[in-house]
Order: C-alpha cells, then structure tokens, then sequence
C-alpha cells in the first residue's frame, strides 16, 4: 500500500459518497482517510455507517483547506499522498501509473492527473505562475475575454495534454504529492484558508529543488466549486484574500514595498466588479425562472 487518499469534506454529502463509491471501484489497494471540516449535513455519519474501511477525521470547525489537507498528511505514513476534493470522481484506473511515475523519478514532489469537467471536458488543472501582466489582464478580463493570449499563456490552453509534462503548478482539487517533499516545505500554509494554496505550496516545492508534473495517465472528474458555491460571496473574499497573500509572499524587499499597495487596490477592484458581476447573473437567472 504505497498511497493514501486524503478526501476534504465541508457539507457535500452527497459528492463525498459518490467519491469514496469510485474510490472503492479502483485497482489496488489504497488507505482512505476523509477530514471533514464541521459538517453539519450528515456527513460524518454516512461516512461511518456506508464506508467503514475509511478512517474519519474530524477537523472541528471549519478551519480551512489547507488545514485539512495537513491534517490528511499528518495522519498516515503512506509515501504518497493524494489531496482530493469531494466532489471528485475516479473514472478508470491509472494510480498505479502515476505512482510508478513518481517511484522512478525522486525529484517530483506533486503530480496532477488529467481533470475533466462534468460535461467531459478537460479542466485547466495545471498552469504557469503567473506573472503581474498576466494576474491583471487574466483577472479582469478572463471572464469577458476568455481567449487573450496571456489568460492562454497562464492556463497552459496550447499544452498538448496527451503527454506527461512539468509544469508550475497542478491544482489542489486532484494532487498526488509525495509525502516526504511536502513535510520538508512544511505542508500546505494555513494562512490561506481556501484558493491558493495550491499554487503557494507548488511553488514552495520548486523552490526548495522538487518538480511538478502534470500526468494524464490517470484521469478524474472534478464537479467544480460544489462546496464553494454553499458561501459564494464569503468564498470570493478568500479567494482574493489568498491571491493576496501570494503576492506578499512571492514579491518581497523594495519590490513589495512597492507593488503591494497596487495588488491590494486592483484586488479590492476587482472583488467589487466580481460581485457586481454575480449579482446581475443572478437577476437574469431570477428573471428567466419568472
């Protein structure tokens, strides 16, 4: 038994159980282990009563992400690790794969498997650490404009995701990571409570000497932003908030002194058009349902 799932829960009941069945359907032998955040919709309790081979670990409160997933790490001695959303299914085999992809090669510290949307689409689940060109143009007009050469240059879209690769960094919603590399960076940073954390503890791992791959020998689905959208507003704060926290982080010294008054305002801009953005989605969602 080389891996250990590490599934983080927030009240997805229902995609937690679609989570673990898959899990159980894949070749191989795997401990699972599920960290739920305080859920309040039963959760806990399916787990117990439908799924007793996996161990429930109760993270009280909701403290974040990043908090779970050290929690998974920290509570088995598994050489790998594989962070997983609840909203995520396994599709086929292919663990075995990537796993023998990391046996042989030591200095991958994370690998991200091919990550499909619901519809069967590819998700873009492994990317460039962006630059502050491409933060402000992806930011503000990512939406609008989907297609602009730096939103396609920071997302990979012309990546041939048929082969394996290295890339910056994978997401956080399927990352197989070795254990060993992630206790040396000291595991995900828990100042960001969701969004981010991915991409702070990829480029942690490439600092400190590891790379990051992206493997489509195994392939997931991934029912994007189930838990996030219980709370959208409040989880559109954090993820400015990280982003924050990021570029703090990543631009110190004279360069920081001088950047982040600039990243706070765009933030704050940009958080403001972003519920401008959502409200008048929703009054045409409410005007169509009439």
């Amino acid at each position: 038994m080389r891996a250990a799932l590490v599934i983080v829960n927030y009240n997805t009941m229902a995609d937690l159980r679609k989570c673990l069945e898959s899990a159980r359907e894949m070749p191989g032998e795997v401990e699972t282990l599920v960290v739920d955040n305080g859920s309040t919709d039963g959760s806990r309790e399916m787990v117990k009563g439908e799924f007793p081979d996996a161990r429930l670990i109760d993270n009280p409160g909701n403290p974040g992400y990043s908090s779970a997933c050290n929690r998974g790490i920290a509570a088995t001695e598994r050489p790998y690790v594989f962070i997983l959303n609840s909203d995520v299914e396994f599709l086929e085999g292919g663990l075995e794969t990537v796993l023998d992809h990391m046996d042989a090669d030591p200095g991958i510290g994370a690998l991200g498997p091919m990550v499909l949307n619901s519809d069967g689409s590819v998700q873009m689940s492994c990317r460039l650490f962006p630059s502050m060109l491409e933060s402000v143009v992806h930011g503000f007009l990512g939406e609008a404009w989907p297609d602009n050469p730096l939103t396609r240059a920071y997302q990979m879209k012309d990546l041939c995701r048929d082969e394996p690769c290295e890339v910056d960094w994978v997401s956080g919603a399927a990352m197989l990571l070795r254990r060993e590399a992630a206790l040396e960076v000291g595991g995900f940073d828990e100042a960001y409570f969701m969004y981010v954390e991915d991409v702070d503890f990829c480029w942690r791992l490439r600092r400190a000497g590891y790379r990051v791959v992206y493997d489509p020998s195994m392939r997931l689905l991934h029912h994007i932003g189930r838990t996030s959208s219980q709370q959208s507003v409040r989880m559109l704060y954090h993820h400015h908030r990280s982003m924050f926290i990021f570029f703090r982080k990543r631009y110190r010294g004279w360069r920081g002194a001088l950047l982040m008054p600039v990243v706070a305002a765009g933030l704050a801009a940009r958080f403001v058009l972003s519920l401008l953005i959502g409200r008048i989605r929703s009054g045409r969602e409410r005007k169509g349902k009439a």
